[in-house]
């Protein structure tokens, strides 16, 4: 069961990674674009329509990494933390 959890969360963890980095550039450097020229419109216009999907699919990156963390199977000989 960990395995196939780890198996997903890997494959989520790989499709929103690189998809939140380039949404994340654009939306940055469109807005340094915008107050480079001069265009108030066009910050505020990129910033409406792509913030939120980038924050939306960085949670799901960082969510997926999260349990991916917890799921992973120790190999052999390597000791459990002790609390």
């Amino acid at each position: 069961m960990k395995k196939t959890i780890y198996s997903i969360c890997m494959v989520i963890f790989q499709v929103t990674l690189p998809l939140f980095l380039i949404m994340g550039a654009v939306l940055v450097y469109t807005q340094l674009f915008g107050a480079i020229i001069g265009d108030g419109h066009l910050v505020k216009t990129i910033n409406s329509s792509l913030k939120t999907y980038s924050v939306w699919v960085s949670c799901i990156c960082a969510f997926a990494g999260f349990i991916m963390s917890y799921t992973k199977e120790k190999k052999k000989g390597e000791k459990k933390e002790e609390e």
